[in-house]
């Protein structure tokens, strides 16, 4: 291929589906529609798989691409419904009649209630301060059934953890509103697409610092002057979200597609639900360390997850608090460990790490420790002579740079896969902080991962 082939720089990576929900460290869809149509040159594929699929962009080019079946896997609810909504073709003349009938029903609702939606911050702020974590911050509940009593409305009341610190009041009140009337919908499938898009906005009107996935709070004097339009932010989503639906269900109809989607919520150490050597081809982007050090997938999905895990996933808050440790390297290690896993390359790095911070390391070692079930499963599910592709980035840990693509490698090997190749690439579109601070010193920032690597096994017959 020519340089930089894999870099996509000027690729448009929002088409179809692919856009419907924002999602951290997301792998731009050009790389699998690339690598399903290579692969297809030399073998057949039949089924496609993707064991960290997060919001499901291979599954969404697996579709596409009419391949017959199409397994996706997370640990994440959240990223398991975004997948869900993204790969299930509505009928788009349905869509836009239950969601015209929807926005009308909300804004008639909005307009006859404009005082009790618009007028709750003011409200609070004679007597309290709707800023602090103490007070409104963690008792939100309790002072908007006050607000609401002095209404006199019929009001459900949301309630969960420290609700009032990241959302202010007249937004909580707002939400609720159009959540009220997304439930209303009778059909789940339109139903489920409408609240992927207030998904979207609950993140967007919420006190959250702009640009970051893990939970961050604007400064108190930027939350007293935040006064976002919670329903223009709904309508716009949800209108995008329609346009994106009606390109992917057409590309779909003029491609035949019968793609079978499955997206599971197992373990990736186990993967009970897919069947051994039966997979084809697998492409999948793992995380790049552990969530507490790196992407926190659960951090990202709480407050979306928060406001409707409970209806739509029957999570309860402590699940969904808990999210971050069930995820690969959630073990801890604090006062060393023997190791075991097979490469001498993480092996040097982990000695290094080591004599500068045993507790970092013991971090280090319990995700690819992880990271090597994962490789043991995923090889039992591949046919032979099936490939795998790994997107993988190095990361930084005590200035010791961690080389997961040969780390992969070294593993693969122990377990039925052949080393192919790698294909390097420089990350232009993945939404990632192009500064971390990896030794926690304040002010001493190195710069972060600015490319990426494609790792090629394939299925030995041994």
């Amino acid at each position: 291929m020519p340089n930089n082939y894999w870099d996509f720089k000027y690729e448009n990576t929002k088409e179809y589906t692919h856009s419907i929900h924002s999602y951290p460290a997301v792998m731009v869809f050009p790389i699998s529609r690339n690598i399903i149509n290579i692969v297809r040159q030399v073998m057949e594929v039949d089924s496609l798989f993707d064991p960290f699929s997060g919001s499901g962009t291979v599954l969404v080019e697996g579709m596409l691409a009419n391949i017959k079946t199409v397994y996706g896997n997370d640990i994440n609810p959240l990223a398991i419904f975004i997948s869900k909504v993204k790969t299930n073709k509505l009928d788009i003349n349905e869509l836009k009649k239950e969601t015209s009938i929807l926005l009308k029903q909300i804004n008639d609702d909005y307009n006859e209630n404009i005082d009790f939606y618009e007028c709750a911050d003011e409200y609070f702020e004679k007597t309290i301060d709707i800023t602090s974590k103490d007070g409104w911050g963690n008792e939100a509940p309790k002072y908007l059934r006050k607000y609401i009593d002095s209404k006199k409305n019929n009001f459900e009341v949301p309630d969960f953890k420290n609700i009032g610190y990241w959302f202010k009041p007249r937004v909580i009140l707002q939400l609720q509103m159009i959540k009220n009337h997304i439930l209303k919908i009778e059909d789940e499938n339109i139903r489920n697409f409408v609240f992927a898009a207030f998904s979207e906005s609950v993140r967007l009107v919420s006190n959250r610092r702009n640009g970051e996935f893990k939970m961050f709070r604007m400064p108190p004097i930027k939350v007293k002057s935040f006064k976002p339009n919670v329903l223009k932010e709904f309508t716009d989503i949800l209108d995008k979200n329609i346009e994106k639906m009606n390109g992917f269900a057409e590309a779909c109809n003029k491609n035949g597609s019968i793609s079978k989607v499955m997206i599971f919520n197992n373990n990736v150490i186990d993967l009970f639900d897919i069947a051994d050597s039966s997979v084809d081809l697998v492409i999948t982007s793992p995380p790049y360390g552990d969530s507490r050090t790196t992407v926190a997938y659960g951090e990202y999905s709480r407050l979306s997850l928060q406001w409707i895990g409970i209806d739509l996933l029957g999570l309860s808050d402590k699940e969904i608090m808990m999210i971050d440790k069930t995820l690969m390297g959630g073990a801890k290690f604090r006062n060393g460990f023997e190791f075991s896993i097979p490469s001498k390359t993480l092996n040097k790095s982990l000695e290094i790490i080591k004599d500068i911070d045993l507790e970092r390391a013991g971090d280090v070692y319990s995700f690819y420790l992880d990271l090597e079930k994962a490789i043991s499963a995923i090889s039992k599910k591949t046919k032979t002579g099936g490939y795998q592709f790994w997107v993988v980035g190095n990361r930084t840990v005590k200035g010791e740079l961690l080389k997961t693509d040969k780390i992969i490698k070294e593993i693969a090997s122990q377990y039925n896969m052949d080393y192919v190749y790698t294909i390097n690439r420089n990350i232009i579109n993945k939404v990632m902080p192009s500064l971390n601070s990896p030794t926690n010193t304040v002010g001493k920032k190195l710069e972060a991962m600015c490319n990426e690597h494609i790792v090629i096994l394939r299925k030995n017959n041994i």
